[in-house]
């Protein structure tokens, strides 16, 4: 029999580290797997990290069962209790969502998710009609009914659930409830109202029971919407409920509903909803990049970390992106050479966000974000049923 020495060891935890850090994720959990049958000690760490790649796969039996491994080592570390609210979150067992929040503090959200009584995200009709938008406007546009009262509004995959501008919360009226708070990608902080949609139409697809904020929204997009008020923005959580989208910018339409994806590059969900795929920046190893169709104005955003690790060069001037928290001043750079999946970009221009901390907020490297600006020149399909990405020049999709 093979006795393994602490050199293998070492070794292992080495190859877990980078595989992750390089956000091939479930090729290091094979490893972590593999750890956690030879080091008995390192068992709870290992079932921490193994918690935090079954979140980002969407495996919540993964999750659930790596949490209880870890649960007498780390169970009233933050981190912890963190997981275990997103866990409970993603599955929809509020009352357990509500219990975690509140050990970490987060009272306003707490009493929001009790007020849905265990049921949100209701989806009572799901068409496969395409969806027209207007892209006449630096995002596009396109017609959403909010209890029978119609409106216009975005899709940002950047958001979570559904925000409404304040006008229009009362036009079709919502009711805002507890005041929160929480940093937008960017990392500027915003303050919205908590509150619930009963109604929530788009397309032929109907929606019940819907977690959304309220903040007054005139001032994130007062760039370039000035003849077309924004009154919303569906967000991600929609879109996961629904079983994702399939976004034809060239085409000016999108359809809900799961793609089907056989093919294509692995979706991951970081934190609560962060939508992430793999990309390369300047030949480098692949990482974890940030589907935010709702940040216009840029084609690539980073930290200024990321810049530097991607050897990024800088060129004169600034370069103002926005997104859902408004303007964003960041320095001017370009990425000779992006890539994704089979696409291939030279001389991209990019943004560097100096207050971008969503990687060290989530535990994982990000490389970056992907704003509207290429994603409209593509097709994007997010399968949130296969968890898989495709971002193609092919219209017929995967």
């Amino acid at each position: 029999m093979y006795h393994y020495r602490a050199l293998d060891i070492d070794h292992l935890r080495r190859l877990a580290t980078q595989l992750f850090t390089d956000g091939h994720y479930l090729h290091a959990d094979t490893v972590l797997e593999q750890l956690a049958d030879l080091t008995e000690g390192d068992r709870a760490q290992i079932a921490l990290r193994r918690a935090q790649i079954g979140m980002l796969s969407d495996r919540m039996s993964d999750v659930s069962e790596q949490l209880e491994i870890a649960r007498d080592e780390y169970g009233l570390h933050v981190y912890f209790v963190g997981l275990e609210a997103d866990m409970a979150i993603r599955r929809g067992d509020l009352a357990a969502a509500a219990t975690s929040l509140r050990q970490l503090g987060r009272h306003a959200r707490a009493d929001h998710l009790e007020g849905f009584d265990g049921d949100w995200y209701r989806l009572k009709e799901l068409s496969a009609g395409a969806v027209p938008v207007d892209i006449e406007y630096p995002l596009p546009l396109f017609e959403v009914t909010v209890n029978g009262v119609s409106g216009r509004f975005v899709l940002d995959t950047g958001t979570g659930d559904c925000l409404l501008d304040s006008r229009f919360a009362r036009l079709a009226g919502v009711e805002p409830g507890p005041h929160d708070q929480a940093s937008f990608a960017g990392g500027r902080l915003g303050h919205w109202q908590l509150a619930r949609v009963d109604s929530l139409s788009i397309g032929g697809s109907r929606f019940e029971m819907l977690p959304a904020m309220i903040s007054p929204l005139d001032m994130a997009f007062q760039h370039g919407f000035a003849d077309s008020p924004v009154d919303g923005i569906v967000g991600a959580g929609l879109l996961r409920a629904a079983g994702g989208v399939d976004i034809d910018y060239r085409q000016a339409q999108f359809r809900l509903g799961s793609p089907g994806l056989t093919g294509g590059e692995p979706l991951w969900i970081a934190g609560p909803h962060y939508p992430l795929t793999p990309c390369q920046a300047n030949g480098g190893p692949a990482s974890s990049w940030f589907i935010d169709s709702g940040m216009s104005g840029i084609d690539l955003a980073c930290s200024e970390s990321a810049a530097k690790r991607h050897g990024a060069e800088a060129l004169d001037g600034d370069i103002e992106a926005h997104g859902g928290g408004g303007a964003l001043s960041a320095k001017a750079v370009r990425i000779r050479d992006f890539r994704h999946a089979d696409l291939e970009y030279p001389e991209l221009p990019a943004a560097v966000l100096p207050g971008f901390s969503l990687g060290r907020e989530l535990g994982i490297r990000i490389g970056g974000i992907i704003g509207h600006n290429w994603l409209a020149r593509h097709r994007v399909q997010l399968d949130y049923r296969q968890m898989r990405a495709n971002i193609s020049d092919d219209p017929s999709g995967v």
